[in-house]
């Protein structure tokens, strides 16, 4: 049987306990405490399959520190599990971003809770595999002497994936206000979506270069944008959107989980309409939107 590494962490020492000498048969088990940068060091150097947080009575600074920690997991393509009776499910999933990608109820019998989190990783796995074999993900990971070129292909797929018959920027007008999130973690994106779908188009980028090849065909009202991301980060984005005389109107806002003065003063020289910090919290993301684009 296939051994998965599995990274635990949270209060619930019974339940780790549980995962070191009942199910070692199926999973090689590491544990953290919940500081965010001993989290990150073990995704690192253990680069696990999946983080499981065991739940017992953790504090909302627990909470937020998972939060936080979940833009690292998706970066890495690594799922987040939460295991814990109703009430600290439901509390979890009051924080912004700390809604995890499987949950386990409490309680449940040891075997079916292994049996739960080996399948969803195999289905977890299954899924990137399918990703990875798409035609956006292959002009993605060319090799980088041929790289962009990529750009060349990129352009082609995204048209087609858009499925626009004319090239150049399309006249259009969505029914709903479009908003575009550039961001390089996926989950940064499903949360958004979350929060916005009801009231918003959303369209997702997860480059800057991709980004700014979707606005040559496409309308957007409102970028929310990442300050860190790799090759081209957000200041280097909202550069090029400000040369363009056809994007420079466009509203962005920064998202960052920074906090480094210097660097948010850097970003604000820039000018651009605001920023929002990581976790983005639902209620203040609808209120900038409402003040900048309603």
């Amino acid at each position: 049987m296939t051994k998965y590494k599995v990274l635990l962490a949270g209060n619930s020492r019974k339940l780790i306990s549980n995962f070191f000498l009942q199910m070692d048969a199926a999973f090689e088990c590491v544990t953290s405490s919940v500081i965010y940068d001993d989290l990150k060091n073990h995704v690192k150097y253990f680069n696990p399959d999946i983080f499981i947080f065991c739940m017992r009575s953790e504090t909302r600074d627990d909470l937020v520190t998972i939060a936080s920690f979940h833009d690292v997991l998706g970066k890495s393509n690594i799922p987040f599990c939460a295991i814990g009776d109703a009430a600290s499910l439901e509390y979890a999933s009051k924080i912004p971003n700390c809604v995890p990608e499987l949950s386990i109820r409490l309680p449940i019998s040891t075997p079916d809770m292994e049996d739960s989190i080996v399948r969803f990783i195999r289905e977890h796995r299954a899924r990137l595999s399918s990703e990875a074999d798409s035609p956006l993900s292959t002009a993605m990971n060319a090799n980088a002497s041929n790289a962009f070129d990529t750009l060349a292909q990129l352009d082609a797929i995204i048209e087609g994936v858009e499925k626009e018959p004319e090239k150049g920027r399309q006249a259009e007008s969505p029914d709903r206000p479009r908003i575009l999130v550039v961001d390089d973690a996926t989950i940064i994106h499903k949360t958004i979506k979350g929060y916005l779908d009801s009231r918003y188009e959303v369209a997702t980028a997860i480059s800057g270069k991709i980004a700014l090849r979707f606005l040559k065909t496409k309308e957007v009202s409102l970028i929310l944008l990442d300050y860190e991301m790799p090759d081209m980060n957000g200041p280097a984005v909202l550069e090029e959107l400000r040369k363009d005389p056809y994007l420079a109107s466009i509203p962005v806002v920064f998202l960052t989980g920074i906090n480094d003065t210097e660097k948010i003063k850097n970003a604000l020289a820039l000018k651009p309409q605001g920023y929002l910090l990581k976790p983005v919290d639902r209620e203040s993301l609808l209120a900038k939107i409402r003040e900048l684009i309603d």
